[in-house]
């Protein structure tokens, strides 16, 4: 009993045996290394990273408000003999703020953009544009275009009516370096009482700063053999910081100028908007061309609704630091806003892809000082207006399948 049952058992091990030698050593197809930026199977998805360099458009809500004119007011009588607060000059503009329109400049910036294919075909990216900062700038001194100073040099001088002051704005005690009209009357030092009051030189200047990040997801609609539809949705955060500033020196009798009789006033307009994008576009293929590989062109098309909480903050220092004035003022509102885009893309290898897109953002119902400047510094409460904004520029760029 105990032999037959050994010749069983050895039977079903040598049965067993070349079933398990060839699992063992079953060798696994060899596939072709294909470098980092590509692998056999790209339909399963991966992270992919693109960067983008950008040249847009910002435009400038800012309107026609006069800073400066030419002349003085003899504040306290003693230069004409004419009642207090007499003006003298021309009363030319000098400096106005639409003076800082002029020829609109393009903003250079950057996209960068990091993303993932998931096998199903939806795609999810996060992006960041940003520009860098740009600067308009006009300024006015004491020689007017012509050199036309008066013939008392009475032009020479700048005045802006800025009112409700306290004596630490007073200015230096300069006396009017000019014969007055009645040799018997003498100037005081306080005849150009302030610093806005017969100032040397004024300069207005605004900054603008541009930042747009976007979480997007992308889903497959339609896929056909050369062309696809999907859909875009996501969240999205835009900031546009705008600060228009104002300097105005005044120098004393003998030219010199210090830092406690030069005051600058700022008016800085964050908008902030928080929000989420919807829409969807089409990328049609091209073909492909010898040796170069293949395009296509796609165009999308969204619509956004934000919540924009804006922060107005309009100050009056002087550069010493050793006084100020300011008023803070907060604003929410609903700001909807459109956005399209076209691209060529080119794709010279298969883990590699070069877009060319032209970009248009328009954005509806946002605040801007467009008259930037409150004369009244008891009050310092400028207009805050409501406005649209229109966004727009080119920009080429890279990216790489991982």
């Amino acid at each position: 009993m105990r032999t037959r049952i050994g010749w069983i058992l050895l039977a079903a091990a040598l049965w067993l045996a070349p079933s398990s030698v060839s699992a063992q050593y079953y060798e696994v197809p060899q596939t072709r290394f294909v470098g980092p930026l590509s692998h056999p199977r790209f339909e399963d998805g991966g992270f992919f990273i693109a960067f983008d360099a950008v040249v847009w458009n910002l435009d400038r809500r800012i309107r026609n408000q006069t800073v400066a004119i030419r002349g003085f007011r003899d504040s306290d009588g003693s230069v004409t003999g004419l009642p207090p607060g007499t003006f003298i000059g021309s009363g030319r503009e000098a400096l106005n703020t639409e003076q800082l329109r002029g020829p609109g400049s393009w903003s250079p910036g950057f996209d960068f953009t990091l993303g993932w294919r998931f096998e199903s075909g939806v795609v999810l990216t996060a992006s960041w544009v940003h520009l860098a900062d740009t600067r308009y700038s006009v300024s006015a001194g004491p020689i007017p275009p012509g050199f036309n100073v008066g013939s008392l040099l009475e032009d020479s001088f700048l005045f802006s009516p800025v009112s409700n002051f306290s004596p630490d704005y007073a200015g230096p005690r300069d006396i009017p370096q000019f014969t007055p009209p009645d040799p018997a009357n003498e100037a005081t030092p306080t005849a150009l009482y302030g610093v806005w009051n017969g100032a040397d030189n004024m300069q207005i200047e605004l900054l603008q700063r541009f930042d747009m990040f976007t979480l997007t997801a992308r889903i497959p609609v339609w896929d056909g053999e050369h062309c696809r539809t999907y859909g875009l949705i996501g969240p999205r955060v835009i900031t546009m910081y705008e600060r228009f500033k104002w300097r105005t020196v005044d120098l004393d009798e003998k030219g010199i100028g210090t830092a406690i009789n030069n005051v600058d006033y700022t008016n800085i307009v964050s908008n902030r908007l928080y929000g989420v994008h919807l829409g969807g576009g089409q990328e049609w293929f091209l073909g492909d061309v010898p040796l170069l590989g293949g395009f296509s062109f796609s165009l999308d098309a969204e619509a956004a609704l934000y919540g924009d909480w804006v922060k107005g903050r309009a100050k009056y220092a002087r550069e010493d630091e050793g006084t100020s004035a300011s008023r803070a003022r907060n604003f929410f509102r609903a700001a909807p806003g459109l956005e399209a885009k076209a691209s060529l893309w080119w794709y010279p290898w298969e883990a590699v892809q070069v877009r060319i897109g032209y970009n248009f953002l328009a954005l509806f119902n946002t605040l801007a000082s467009e008259r930037p400047i409150d004369f009244d510094m008891g009050v310092i409460s400028p207009v805050y207006n409501q406005t649209n904004r229109l966004i727009h520029g080119f920009d080429i760029g890279i990216g790489f399948v991982f």
